[in-house]
């Protein structure tokens, strides 16, 4: 019986804190900028610039633009990163090159004699 007593207090409460309630009503002026507003909404853009800058400007557009610009950023960055794997190789290829061809071998097209 105790709990019902506390819940009629509670419903009591709560219909009681509603008696200075009023109607809500907007502020100055706000049909006039509601008006305005729709007013700009209906107009289409005519010229083909104003069209690609308002699809440009969206947030969504604009948020998904920067995120491919960073993605292609750090796809090209982690694409030039120069490896040990690619040094090493390019080191074979040069020792091999060098033994293979022996361009250290002095020609008759060379004015100077090479120092043995």
């Amino acid at each position: 019986m105790k709990a019902r007593r506390d819940i009629e207090q509670e419903i009591n409460r709560t219909l009681g804190s509603l008696d200075g309630v009023q109607r809500a009503e907007p502020g100055d002026f706000f049909f006039t900028r509601l008006q305005a507003r729709l007013a700009r909404m209906r107009e289409e853009p005519t010229d083909a610039w104003e069209r690609f800058i308002g699809i440009i400007s969206r947030p969504s557009v604009a948020f998904s633009a920067l995120a491919l610009i960073l993605a292609v950023n750090g796809v090209m960055f982690a694409l030039n990163l120069p490896t040990t794997g690619r040094q090493e190789q390019a080191a074979l290829q040069q020792a091999f090159a060098d033994e293979e061809y022996q361009f250290g071998i002095a020609n008759f097209y060379e004015l100077e004699k090479p120092e043995q």
